[in-house]
């Protein structure tokens, strides 16, 4: 999965986005835009069972970014169920964590500080969806690839209308700091080898 992330990061020109608890994010790096990359996004929608849309349509496609990496990675359809919506698939996980084998396991923000491979989600577009309340809400999920002393750089799709990695701050033990321009709500352990 990380390094699915990483190689479709690259191919669309590595564009960096830093969040900070202090100010807006900042994009530090342009990179291709999903206009200019409209058949590789089909890929990703085929993933969910919409191979009609591109990177021409106007529908987010984030979630299919995150379902492509993930079935692309060989997880399993009984490991995880791709979806046009992460609050779907998000949903899907926390039912299957409540019994034993689970591959995904959702936690509280302030429960686990994230790992490589893990999913860090949020809600979005002023999105009320918690862990305890799945709404089907709004929301956007990243794969974290890297993480450094005080950050966590993660992968998602559709983020500035690119493959985008995101740079997070980490407070002083390692968990996700609050920021205004991404109300994370989960961090899924990934527990898969």
């Amino acid at each position: 999965m990380v390094l699915l992330a990483v190689q479709e990061w690259a191919r669309y020109g590595r564009q960096t986005i830093t969040f900070s608890t202090t100010a807006p994010p900042r994009t530090e790096l342009l990179g291709v835009r999903e206009r200019d990359a409209p058949e590789r996004i089909r890929d990703y929608w085929k993933s969910v069972g919409q191979p009609n849309l591109s990177g021409l349509n106007d529908v987010p496609w984030s979630a299919a970014f995150i379902s492509w990496d993930i079935e692309s990675a060989g997880v399993s359809r009984d490991l995880f169920c791709p979806d046009a919506r992460h609050t779907i698939y998000v949903e899907r996980m926390v039912e299957r964590a409540r019994g034993s084998g689970a591959a995904f396991v959702p936690h509280r923000v302030n429960e686990r500080a994230p790992q490589v491979g893990d999913l860090i989600c949020a809600a979005r577009d002023g999105g009320r969806t918690a862990l305890d309340n799945l709404d089907r809400g709004p929301g956007h999920c990243d794969i974290v690839v890297e993480l450094r002393p005080g950050e966590a750089h993660a992968i998602g799709g559709n983020v500035g209308d690119s493959v985008t990695r995101s740079v997070f701050p980490l407070d002083g033990v390692g968990f996700l700091s609050p920021i205004s321009a991404r109300r994370f709500f989960t961090v899924i352990e990934n527990r898969l080898p």
